[in-house]
């Protein structure tokens, strides 16, 4: 059998491209509340924890992951910020997910038509993808309460997962609010058409 014939082989390249757009998609189009959830454990086991052993190897386990995860929380608002600087940017690598990431910030009906045909399912992503970033960083922010009070006894870091779940749910609430709004514009239909 020809090798350059083989199915298999042309299809190989095709689906790890089709993987690598698909995950680039996701972080060009996804709210910050996700990128936080996709974030916080990764950079907390690989970034915070090391740097913390790093200039002290004295500390515990529990100490170090505790510091660690309060560590990697900045990461919430370096994606934030980073998110509004690079605007530009964003809207060249891929333009219809910055107008449809743009339409949800500002509660705006695009008026381009092929971005408000893809905007009903967007909002619906969104509004499925936001409760399950809530859901995933509260339950990062119990277990590091329970970590802290079972194992530590650090009363620092459960106030600290107490500010990190109030901001997260008051987010993710007018993430889910602007949602709301934009798809009752959606239905309402353009300024002027019967309804």
């Amino acid at each position: 059998m020809d090798v350059d014939s083989d199915p298999r082989r042309a299809d190989a390249p095709t689906e790890a491209g089709e993987g690598r757009r698909g995950r680039r998609r996701f972080l060009e189009r996804a709210p910050g509340l996700q990128l936080m959830a996709v974030y916080w454990v990764p950079v907390t086991v690989f970034v915070g924890l090391p740097v913390r052993w790093l200039f002290d190897r004295q500390e515990s386990l529990v100490e170090a992951v505790l510091g660690g995860a309060w560590n990697a929380v900045c990461i919430g608002p370096a994606i934030y910020l980073g998110r509004r600087a690079a605007g530009e940017q964003a809207a060249r690598r891929d333009p219809e997910g910055y107008a449809l990431r743009e339409a949800l910030r500002t509660g705006t009906v695009p008026e381009d038509e092929g971005t408000r045909a893809a905007l009903p399912g967007y909002l619906a992503g969104q509004r499925r993808a936001t409760w399950a970033a809530l859901l995933f960083i509260l339950t990062i922010c119990l277990g590091l309460v329970l970590l802290a009070l079972l194992a530590a006894d650090n009363e620092g870091s459960v106030v600290l997962s107490g500010a990190v779940a109030v901001v997260s749910v008051a987010v993710a609430v007018l993430t889910l609010t602007r949602i709301r709004r934009l798809a009752s514009l959606l239905r309402a239909g353009p300024p002027g058409a019967p309804r």
